[in-house]
């Protein structure tokens, strides 16, 4: 008799603390992103899903509000970043992303394929997201703060 696979682990989750501030949020979202790509038990990694669908909707709602004031030192730097956030993608990736959404969103049943695919571009939206969101912000400057434009 074969045995249903039982997962062992305990599920990640999104805090829903109206005290964690966002940078803490999409970083939580974004692990959850990355252990839910990695999980092959399948009723594991669709509730991980749902708690990373409902993080980033808790999220999305603050994304355009004033930063805090309590923030700002963490997203200010004495030095000019060398590099901002990509997404970094190869075009045979991007590609396969584009068929998949395109796919999906023809109305086509949802190979494992795609599936794979779209949970491969689930995660690198997701890990994009953190890196722009926590992302420095302000450089210090004799001046004062100056803010940076990427």
């Amino acid at each position: 008799m074969e045995s249903t696979p039982v997962w062992a682990q305990t599920i990640p989750c999104v805090s829903t603390d109206p005290d964690t501030d966002f940078t803490d949020t999409i970083r939580q979202c974004e692990h959850l992103a990355a252990v839910a790509l990695e999980t092959e038990h399948a009723s594991s990694q669709r509730e991980m899903y749902q708690r990373l669908h409902h993080g980033l909707s808790e999220l999305l709602p603050g994304l355009n509000d004033p930063v805090p004031a309590h923030m700002v030192d963490r997203l200010t730097v004495e030095t000019p970043p060398t590099r901002f956030p990509t997404l970094d993608s190869e075009s045979d990736l991007l590609c396969e992303y584009c068929i998949a959404l395109s796919h999906l969103l023809s109305g086509g049943k949802m190979s494992v394929t795609v599936e794979e695919t779209l949970q491969g571009l689930l995660y690198e939206l997701t890990a994009y997201l953190a890196d722009i969101i926590n992302a420095p912000r302000w450089l210090r400057t004799p001046n004062g703060l100056q803010h940076i434009a990427p």
